[in-house]
């Protein structure tokens, strides 16, 4: 039996970073990648021309079906022995078997393009990094880049000028900030960005960037830093906007109704019982005063049995 509760706890686990992990893929792919080069330039110091980079497909098939995270060709039209392929992979918790992970992806890409692949491994998780970037055997050797973003000071982050990779910068190391102004520092220069550069008029972007933020903080469990922060913040944006605001508004409404159709239901109740307890009364002092009680149940409007019933109990 407790191996079994084991099994089902290393499957939930299991299942719950797995749902993680699909929730930030998502934002590599839609915010991430179009600002890749700025990353790697300023992160890992490739310092890659623009005019170098292109696009290859993402999706590798060769008997295994696999989608890099990063996969870019870095071409030298002059010099072409230089080319290599830029291969990166964000990986939000320490997987034991990466090394053979990334080395196959090096063979099957190796395979299809004929050019070397530059690999890294950037480790965005909350426990100490711990996997293993190289191995030998006999017969081969391999290696890859690991890089552990939580080394590195927020502040290279808040120098960039594009919101995607300011946004990075909750996943870096805050130093002696504390957490609070380091989170509020990036959050103000992502939605200043998002709100008065040019290519994000008429859009979006702030609620979407506050959106995967929020996301993001989840794998260092700084969720719960955010929404405090971000109504600090009212007074820079309209915070009214934020679709988590809104839900928080519409839950606050929903619970007053309920409390407020709870206090009117009781209030009903007493009135009603109020009244009962009076019309009790009267037709008591009536029956007493020798009225008959065919004549009393016409005076209050009753029933004969009712005022019976009320003339029995009092007896």
């Amino acid at each position: 039996m407790e191996n079994n509760d084991k099994n089902t706890d290393k499957k939930q686990k299991s299942e719950t970073q797995h749902t993680e992990a699909n929730k930030f893929d998502k934002i590599i792919k839609e915010n991430i990648l179009p600002s890749i080069l700025t990353l790697v330039n300023q992160t890992l110091e490739l310092n890659i021309d623009p005019k170098n980079l292109f696009d290859l497909p993402e999706q590798v098939q060769i008997t295994i079906e696999r989608e890099p995270d990063v996969l870019k060709l870095v071409n030298f039209p002059d010099n072409p022995q230089d080319n290599f392929i830029l291969h990166i992979e964000f990986q939000t918790y320490n997987n034991v078997e990466m090394h053979k992970r990334m080395a196959e992806y090096y063979t099957i890409l190796y395979r299809k393009h004929n050019v070397p692949l530059l690999q890294f491994v950037i480790y965005i998780g909350l426990e100490k990094m711990n996997m293993i970037h190289e191995f030998q055997h006999r017969d081969i050797s391999f290696r890859y880049n690991l890089f552990d973003l939580g080394k590195v000071n927020f502040n290279q982050f808040l120098i960039s000028e594009i919101p995607e990779v300011v946004m990075l910068g909750i996943l870096a190391n805050f130093g002696e900030e504390k957490v609070e102004d380091a989170i509020e520092k990036i959050l103000q220069k992502m939605v200043t960005l998002s709100t008065t550069l040019p290519r994000y008029k008429n859009t979006n972007a702030k609620e979407k960037f506050i959106t995967q933020i929020r996301v993001l903080s989840k794998i260092k469990k700084l969720n719960n830093f955010i929404s405090p922060i971000l109504k600090k913040m009212a007074l820079i944006f309209n915070i009214e906007e934020d679709e988590f605001y809104q839900e928080g508004v519409k839950k606050t409404l929903e619970k007053a109704n309920l409390e407020l159709e709870k206090t009117l239901e009781k209030a009903n109740l007493e009135k009603k019982q109020a009244i009962s307890d009076l019309l009790q009364k009267n037709i008591l002092k009536a029956h007493q005063s020798g009225i008959e009680i065919n004549m009393i149940a016409n005076i209050f409007d009753v029933s004969v049995q009712e005022v019976k019933k009320i003339i029995k109990n009092v007896k």
